[in-house]
């Protein structure tokens, strides 16, 4: 499957199932991140953009539970995308997924969470878990 960028995926989610809207600008990390999320049982693919900044409308529109945000997408400081995510989609969860450490990523705690994208995929998973269910 190819996935749409700057567009939302369907809005008619099944039940219980946390919905990731993926952001990234590299082509190739926005599929397989993608394709790994559609072959799991607790996730949805909400939708997926190649910029956070463009995505911010479809983000709007599908109303995400999560969304995996790449650090590099915004001019340095993660904190003007995840303003103008919240106040799009207020009750969606951030998680920054960055190739560098949280503490090179200027504003990284006003996202949700962090992970690094060398880590193994169980830590991904479990990262969005865990966000998604924060209140």
């Amino acid at each position: 499957m190819q996935l749409k960028t700057l567009m939302a995926f369907e809005t008619d989610r099944p039940r219980g199932l946390i919905s990731v809207f993926v952001c990234d600008d590299s082509p190739a990390e926005r599929f397989l991140v993608g394709q790994l999320i559609q072959e799991r049982r607790d996730l949805y693919l909400a939708g997926a953009a190649s910029s956070a900044v463009g995505a911010v409308q479809a983000i709007e529109a599908a109303q995400p539970d999560v969304v995996l945000l790449d650090h590099l997408d915004h001019d340095g400081d993660v904190s003007i995308i995840v303003r103008a995510i919240r106040e799009a989609a207020p009750g969606v969860k951030l998680l920054i997924r960055s190739g560098l450490p949280a503490s090179h990523i200027i504003g990284v705690s006003s996202a949700d969470g962090y992970v690094e994208k060398a880590q193994d995929p169980d830590v991904l998973w479990d990262a969005i878990a865990e966000v998604a269910e924060r209140e």
